[in-house]
């Protein structure tokens, strides 16, 4: 659960139509839409348009009952554990999506960290 009282999760996806849609003017190649719509394993242009809030999907992510701590740490490198729990959650598009959308500036969602999260909404922006 976030410190502000919702939820934590697991990572996203976020498609058409969406707040942060990439905006690709006319590729020049296949290739190039590929590496401005991927951040990692992240397939940007694959996240939910409208992610539900955590309240609908909370119980079913890896990080339930995890202590909350571990998922804010003061550092990007004391993320690992955090993104452990992330790594084999089913929801974590639904969470990342949520959380870009949102715009949620702590914490690790979606299996990403805040700057992770920060340099995706830059970029599809």
């Amino acid at each position: 659960m976030h410190r502000m009282g919702l939820p934590l999760g697991p990572l996203g996806v976020i498609g058409k139509g969406s707040a942060i849609e990439p905006s690709i003017a006319a590729p020049q190649t296949e290739g190039d839409a590929v590496r401005r719509n991927r951040f990692g394993d992240i397939d940007v242009g694959g996240l939910p348009a409208n992610p539900s809030p955590p309240d609908v999907w909370q119980e079913a992510a890896a990080c339930f009952g995890v202590d909350p701590d571990v998922f804010f740490p003061t550092t990007e490198e004391e993320a690992a554990p955090a993104l452990q729990h992330c790594s084999g959650c089913h929801i974590r598009e639904e969470c990342l999506a949520w959380a870009i959308k949102n715009g949620e500036r702590y914490g690790v969602w979606g299996g990403t960290t805040e700057q992770q999260r920060r340099r995706i909404s830059r970029n599809v922006a």
